[in-house]
């Protein structure tokens, strides 16, 4: 789908989540979807696991110390086949705006650092799950799959991707995004602390100064993308929510709170939040302004030899169990978005209902899955 509207109005969402509380976070994604949509927004990105907001706890607990905080963060982890998600895919839609969302996603048991694309019309245009959890994250979330974890979606705003945290400097994921044409990109980013808080031995790209003045500017460049990078902001009682039952609390979030930005194409910092902004980070996205980057260094096409160097990309579902075709021949497989009734229109209503079946979840299915900026404060949540 070649993009039909070159230019146009994008946010990035700089605020603090509804600490490990499902319900407040979905009230609070909302409210933010229609502050977009009153702005004039065709795109509003969330960051990282924005619901129920980032357990950056993780990087401070002890074993004893996590159970219950892990416990209570898979309660209010967001099912994508819920009606939670639905309310959220409907305000999509009243807006007629395009919605990047970083969720905790909670599918069986387990936990994902998961991203959804929603289009205009609520409809849920792509779901990727982070293919692997940074350190510490592994106590909480599993691997994303292979019909998971593709991130560059053909929309009429252009070739837009997404992708979650340290991520965004895998060069094997950039390189892939690079070669699906990517034009804007989302880089969701989480609780990010200063570098004044680290101690040795810990690497210095382990901080909101790197992550948002290195890292994120240098995606931009070698992909030649615009880059939206929304980070989480946290508050003195965000702090608290964030710290163990029996150990004092940090005071000072000061240093948490400073590094959204947006990148233009050639890596450009064309809009930055301070320590003190919470809002709408806005940028007026020019597609055409990718031309002259991609026209010297487009490694996704003729900057590259494929003949020299390719990646070799698996999207196939590996399962737990498997079952053979009745013919013998083949394996069954199932894609995770049929599964999870993703592939189906907002409201939608089966015309031959089971009532063992919840509408929007459907069996698994036999054969292959499916192959310039400005800073504006808005008050709310």
């Amino acid at each position: 789908m070649p993009a039909h509207i070159i230019k146009y109005k994008a946010a990035a969402v700089v605020t603090e989540p509804g600490w490990f509380d499902l319900e407040l976070g979905v009230q609070k994604t909302i409210h933010w979807i229609n502050e977009a949509g009153k702005a004039g927004c065709k795109l509003v990105a969330f960051p990282e696991v924005w619901i129920p907001g980032y357990p950056f706890w993780l990087w401070k607990v002890t074993y004893q110390q996590s159970l219950s905080m892990i416990k209570a963060y898979r309660e209010n982890s967001l099912k994508v086949d819920s009606e939670e998600m639905r309310r959220i895919r409907r305000a999509a839609r009243d807006n007629h705006i395009y919605v990047s969302l970083g969720f905790s996603e909670i599918d069986f048991a387990t936990c994902y650092l998961a991203q959804v694309l929603i289009s205009p019309n609520g409809d849920v245009i792509n779901q990727r799950r982070k293919i692997k959890p940074s350190h510490v994250e592994k106590l909480i979330y599993g691997d994303g799959a292979g019909d998971t974890f593709m991130s560059v979606t053909d929309t009429d705003i252009g070739r837009l991707g997404q992708l979650n945290c340290w991520e965004n400097m895998n060069p094997f994921l950039k390189s892939l995004n690079a070669a699906c044409g990517e034009q804007i990109h989302v880089a969701a980013w989480p609780v990010a602390p200063g570098d004044c808080m680290r101690k040795h031995p810990d690497p210095a790209t382990n901080t909101g100064e790197q992550w948002a003045d290195l890292i994120t500017p240098a995606y931009a460049i070698e992909t030649c993308t615009w880059v939206l990078a929304p980070f989480q902001r946290l508050s003195v009682e965000g702090l608290k929510k964030n710290t163990p039952a029996g150990v004092e609390p940090e005071t000072d979030p000061d240093h948490y709170n400073a590094w959204s930005r947006i990148f233009a194409p050639d890596g450009a910092c064309v809009a930055k939040a301070d320590k003190d902004f919470e809002g709408l980070l806005l940028v007026d996205i020019d597609l055409n302004e990718t031309h002259i980057p991609k026209a010297i260094t487009d490694f996704g096409g003729h900057y590259m030899r494929p003949d020299l160097i390719r990646l070799l990309v698996d999207t196939r579902r590996k399962e737990l169990v498997t079952e053979a075709d009745p013919d013998g021949s083949n394996i069954a497989t199932y894609s995770t978005r049929e599964r999870l009734g993703l592939h189906l229109p907002l409201d939608y209503s089966s015309p031959h209902p089971n009532k063992d079946e919840k509408v929007g979840l459907v069996a698994a299915t036999k054969g292959k899955p499916r192959e310039s900026a400005k800073a504006v404060a808005i008050n709310g949540f």
